[in-house]
């Protein structure tokens, strides 16, 4: 499969904590593999777990493994490369294809912040990357250095990353208007909601901003679509059960970022306030 036809059908986010490595699989690079990058990296965490470094065999030639290569690249947290020159030819330094051209991937779907390069050379570098920052290390001398240098730079990284997403949420939740605000906190207390009826002229225009305010959240990525399973009892429902009941919303992972975002400035922590509006949703929604 084609680099622009995986990324166009799966586009990069990350959703585990793997750190994907690119590095030589050359016999006098797993020491360092083994001893400075693998530890280094799993001396991190983040939410209560490790950080995992998992690399790819590139020596396994094959469809499906540029296919695990892009999945990878797509799914991990962070993409971590080691640029170091395997020798010279003709006075010029060489440097593994296959690194190079997973960063290439790297650089072109991902963050810039998620892109952590190594390298133990003092070669002169392509003109490509040459504008890019790369960390030093000498694993093989220095190795608890070398492990150290990594374990700061994932967690700088890490930190800028937050950073970034803190200020994207900062923003989303400033561009909310009333409707979508009522419409987020009513997915707060509700977990799930069906789409708005519009069976009636009544209901259609009565759920008119609310059906807006859903659109709008969705493309922001704060609400995701469910979908019902359809069966031989619940295709023909009966006349006083809406459609809408098939397809139902929940708030995403950076949905609930946002509400929170939004509550610290509403004071929507405090516990009295909480609990009025509770009450408040609970008579909407029954209404």
């Amino acid at each position: 499969m084609y680099p622009l036809n995986f990324f166009s059908l799966f586009p990069p986010f990350p959703k585990n904590n793997k750190v994907f490595v690119a590095m030589s699989f050359e016999d006098k690079f797993n020491k360092r593999w083994e001893e400075v990058i693998l530890p280094g990296i799993k001396n991190i965490a983040r939410g209560g777990q490790r950080l995992e470094a998992y690399r790819v065999d590139v020596r396994k030639v094959s469809d499906s493994i540029l296919t695990e290569i892009l999945t990878e690249i797509s799914n991990c947290l962070l993409v971590f490369a080691d640029l170091t020159s395997l020798g010279e030819l003709n006075g010029k330094p060489i440097r593994n294809g296959n690194v190079m051209y997973e960063v290439g991937l790297a650089n072109a779907v991902r963050l810039p912040e998620e892109v952590v390069l190594f390298r133990s050379d003092d070669e002169p570098l392509l003109f490509d990357i040459s504008n890019i920052r790369i960390h030093k290390y000498n694993p093989e001398d220095e190795p608890k250095l070398a492990r150290q240098k990594i374990g700061e730079a994932i967690f700088a990284t890490l930190k800028e990353l937050d950073l970034k997403k803190h200020l994207a949420v900062q923003k989303t939740a400033d561009s909310l208007d009333f409707n979508a605000w009522q419409t987020l906190t009513m997915a707060a207390h509700l977990g799930t909601f069906a789409h708005p009826t519009t069976r009636t002229m009544g209901n259609a225009v009565g759920n008119m901003n609310t059906i807006r305010s859903i659109s709008r959240l969705l493309e922001l990525g704060i609400l995701e679509t469910q979908y019902h399973k359809l069966t031989a009892e619940n295709i023909s429902l009966p006349d006083d059960k809406p459609i809408e009941e098939l397809v139902k919303y929940k708030m995403t992972p950076f949905g609930i970022a946002v509400l929170h975002a939004v509550a610290d400035k509403m004071n929507m922590t405090d516990k009295t306030i909480l609990k009025k509006l509770d009450e408040k949703f609970s008579k909407i929604t029954k209404e």
